[in-house]
């Protein structure tokens, strides 16, 4: 298959698209479900134009969490920055404001998932004396010919990072990361692409996110397993939506996940998380906040490219090992302007399917020689 038949079938694999002048992709070559989500939108406040740019990496072998939070998410975070534009009688909203609304939002939708769970069960008695047969009724979706758990249930042992971008009317950037999603902000000039990471890994690769969760655990040595970097022994991540597992008692993990339908993932250790859950929550709600201006005014004669990209952590597991985030970032930029005629994001990942030798290791997906699991890979590339 030539170098362009190929290309033209990754881009229909992935689903590739544009929306409004925003290129997008979600990739997953493989027989698994894709757990990634995206949404890009346009609103037009009463202060202006801005535009949405999400993306969500599901986890926990499920979709129902992240489905919520790319349906909820983008709604709630509109709806608070239409009350702030309300509020000041369409004013200009600050950048601590918009800040606010981004962490509370987050928050907001994650105690939406924690509030349906709890609310399955009383709360004027001891959940330890509920029998099995009380939880299985509980939680049991009485609309379900399959016997399946109730969604509230479904939505809180899986779970999703959330990585938001918003470009305010006024051209300034305002990215909330939770996860290990990647927002990097590329710019042009005469000496090449510069690239900026707008993000934070909040994984267990992170030592910042490692000491923070050991800090607020003191004496809880499996708190977070070091060698193999996972909280509780389980998941990467440090922080999150949904994954209640980590984030209420010990009951939900050794009593409720047991008995959901369909059932958890056999690798999936309840029990052994059960038994480290002393002090939760060990996974944050909280996003971390960059802003980024709007860029100064240039006279026409110094035109410069600027190129916003998110990628799901598919992405960075498919570059190689060796680089690291200074030569990442414009490596992503001049892979996504290397043809002008198509979809930015479909460059891109063309360009991290492709090895050291300058072989596209999708051809051996296509033919099936490729042996190895590749991770869900969604990719957004918004020109400024």
């Amino acid at each position: 298959m030539t170098r362009n038949a190929l290309h033209s079938r990754l881009a229909e694999e992935a689903s590739s698209c544009t929306i409004s002048g925003i290129d997008a992709l979600s990739f997953q070559p493989g027989t698994l479900a894709n757990e990634d989500r995206y949404h890009i939108e346009e609103w037009a406040l009463p202060d202006g134009k801005w535009q949405i740019l999400a993306i969500f990496d599901g986890h926990g072998a499920g979709i129902e969490a992240v489905e919520f939070v790319q349906t909820m998410l983008p709604f709630t975070i509109k709806d608070r920055l239409m009350a702030e534009v309300q509020k000041h009688q369409n004013a200009v909203i600050t950048n601590s404001k918009i800040a606010e609304s981004l962490i509370e939002s987050i928050r907001q939708v994650d105690e939406q998932i924690q509030q349906g769970i709890l609310s399955l069960f009383p709360s004027n008695i001891q959940l330890d004396d509920l029998s099995d047969d009380n939880i299985r009724s509980a939680i049991l979706d009485p609309d379900s010919a399959e016997g399946n758990s109730r969604i509230e249930v479904l939505r809180a042992i899986t779970g999703t990072t959330a990585l938001v971008a918003l470009v305010d009317p006024r051209g300034g950037i305002h990215v909330a990361s939770l996860g290990d999603c990647d927002a990097v902000l590329g710019c042009e000039s005469n000496l090449g692409w510069d690239a900026t990471f707008l993000s934070s890994r909040h994984n267990c690769s992170n030592t910042v996110e490692v000491t923070r969760i050991q800090q607020e655990h003191p004496d809880e040595p499996e708190c977070v397993d070091i060698t193999r970097k996972r909280v509780l022994g389980l998941i990467t991540v440090t922080r999150a939506i949904g994954d209640m597992l980590f984030k209420l008692p010990a009951f939900f993990a050794s009593r409720v996940a047991p008995l959901s339908c369909p059932p958890m993932h056999p690798n999936y250790d309840v029990k052994g998380l059960a038994a480290r859950n002393h002090t939760p929550p060990y996974i944050s709600n909280t996003a971390d906040i960059v802003h980024i201006p709007s860029p100064a005014i240039q006279s026409s004669s110094m035109t410069q490219r600027r190129l916003l990209i998110l990628a799901s952590d598919g992405l960075s597991n498919l570059l190689s090992p060796i680089e690291q985030l200074a030569e990442i970032g414009p490596r992503l930029c001049e892979a996504a302007t290397s043809d002008g005629a198509a979809n930015k994001a479909v460059n891109v990942l063309w360009d991290a399917l492709t090895d050291v030798s300058g072989e596209n290791l999708y051809a051996s997906m296509v033919s099936g020689e490729y042996g190895s699991r590749v991770d869900d890979t969604t990719i957004i590339v918004c020109p400024l």
